[in-house]
């Protein structure tokens, strides 16, 4: 991996952890001691191992294999653990200005979009907790 993609990564992995609650990257992710790029400490019994992925090309393909992987690795880690991936398409280094050419570095390329990818029996669980709490909150 070249230096923009690993400045373009830690500036991913720092703003998640920015964002996440209770979330701290960890430090040589990757290595074979530590897994994940950011871990999210327990809190009512769940905690996440998030894998960030991040890329300048227009899409982003999920292998079976590294959703296994970062299964696999909240799975070792505790029974609270739950697997998380965050992807980010960044735009493209050179952009049209009305004045000419615009090069972004890695710490100003666009953000075209953000996602958190789930297991669904995850995310079903999270939606109906947020229903029970909005009823018993008597919100709208």
């Amino acid at each position: 991996m070249g230096k923009f993609q690993v400045r373009m990564s830690q500036r991913h992995e720092r703003e998640v952890e920015d964002v996440w609650p209770n979330a701290k990257r960890t430090p040589s992710s990757g290595n074979k001691m530590e897994k994940a790029d950011v871990q999210a400490q327990e809190n009512q019994g769940i905690a996440f191992m998030v894998e960030c992925k991040s890329t300048q090309n227009s899409s982003y393909s999920i292998a079976k294999s590294i959703w296994n992987t970062v299964k696999s690795h909240a799975n070792n880690k505790g029974w609270e653990m739950r697997p998380a991936l965050c992807v980010r398409l960044y735009g493209q280094t050179n952009q049209d200005e009305a004045w000419g050419i615009r090069e972004h570095t890695p710490e100003t390329l666009p953000v075209e979009l953000d996602l958190v990818v789930l297991d669904l029996n995850d995310f079903i669980e999270f939606y109906e907790d947020y229903l029970r709490l909005k009823e018993a909150n008597d919100l709208p």
